[in-house]
């Protein structure tokens, strides 16, 4: 292997959220404890990245800097092609400083105060705190589970919009926290619905990347490039590591929507931001291959070691992402006892089903 993914890093005294904030997260912890809760892998960024951001320091000003060169945009759209035989458009693209600003901002040009917004539950945390931050009100449609597997409920889906008279759809694919990479005919009902009724679809598609072997990912712009209503958040930032990079690309393919983004947010992106990104697409291809292998492993390793150990708990290695979705229930377990038995006693930091929104417990 050309990556070592085994190295253990020390992350202590580098401001990291995942490790320095955890304690307060939850002060039970002990010592020694294992930080299993923020979406933040433990490996070192691709050497690739690292090498090109020290040329870049190298040459020793890092004043304002924004996407000028054509050479950003142009392995942007070869890195999709190449992996999702996605066709970008560059009068499409905006920058911003991560994905949940940009759902935000969305938010607030795509509705109006009190307008509904409607998202798949269990949910990413932020989707609801960007709705009623922006004084939408949030209107959930649960997902159903079959056979360890879930799935949407369409007519649930189309019952709260036409009930609700929604105006967005937060549409998470891959989806967190379960990990389903949603299917050509999912990714179809479902904006088939939202078109019949006018609804904008914000698409957040961060996991695109981090699948399991023999998932394919679709874009949902994809199946759309002559509409202008779905409108997709990408970013770097789990695939490679780089989550403090802070630079998301945005596709807005509403003309009048991009003049209003573009009016109102401005958003220059740092130095290293730039050439971080721009080398990872560029020369991160095989990183990304070997992460996705070793992912895959430690999957495997830990649904072996439940089965075997703590076969009360149920988990399904998800299609996507690298977010180990467990269902304690048959543990019999109360959220008091999880956290005194998993935080306290075992020392792991991990988040309960309660802090994904609803449906989740």
């Amino acid at each position: 292997m050309k990556y070592d993914f085994d190295e253990i890093i020390n992350r202590i005294h580098t401001n990291s959220v995942k490790y320095e904030n955890s304690r307060r997260e939850e002060p039970q912890l002990p010592m020694d404890f294992i930080p299993l809760w923020i979406a933040d892998m433990d490996f070192a960024c691709p050497p690739e990245v690292i090498k090109e951001m020290h040329k870049r320091l190298d040459e020793r000003i890092l004043g304002y800097s924004d996407i000028i060169e054509p050479a950003y945009v142009q392995t942007l759209s070869a890195w999709m092609q190449r992996h999702f035989n996605w066709d970008i458009r560059e009068e499409e693209l905006v920058v911003s400083s991560g994905v949940v600003p940009a759902i935000s901002n969305l938010i607030q040009i795509l509705s109006e105060k009190d307008d509904r917004v409607l998202f798949l539950t269990p949910s990413y945390g932020p989707f609801y705190t960007s709705v009623v931050n922006n004084g939408r009100i949030p209107v959930f449609s649960p997902l159903v589970k079959e056979n360890g597997r879930y799935g949407i409920d369409f007519e649930n889906m189309e019952k709260k919009i036409i009930e609700e008279s929604v105006k967005i759809f937060i549409f998470c694919s891959p989806h967190n926290p379960t990990g389903r990479v949603w299917s050509e005919d999912e990714l179809k009902r479902a904006a088939g619905i939202c078109k019949k009724h006018h609804v904008s679809v914000i698409c957040d598609e961060i996991h695109q990347d981090l699948l399991r072997k023999g998932i394919v990912h679709i874009p949902l712009a994809k199946l759309y490039p002559d509409e202008d209503w779905v409108y997709t958040c990408t970013a770097p930032s789990k695939t490679f590591n780089m989550a403090g990079n802070h630079l998301a690309n945005i596709f807005i393919p509403n003309k009048k929507v991009k003049e209003v983004w573009e009016e109102r947010y401005y958003y220059l992106p740092n130095a290293l931001s730039i050439t971080a990104a721009q080398a990872a697409y560029g020369q991160g291809g095989a990183w990304v291959e070997q992460l996705k292998e070793y992912l895959d492993g430690n999957f495997n390793y830990l649904k072996e070691y439940l089965n075997k150990n703590l076969p009360k708990i149920k988990f399904e290695i998800p299609e996507g992402t690298y977010l180990a979705w467990l269902d304690m229930s048959g543990t019999g377990l109360d959220e008091k006892e999880v956290k005194r038995r998993f935080i306290a006693e075992a020392g792991l930091h991990i988040e309960g089903g309660d802090m994904f929104v609803a449906n989740g417990e």
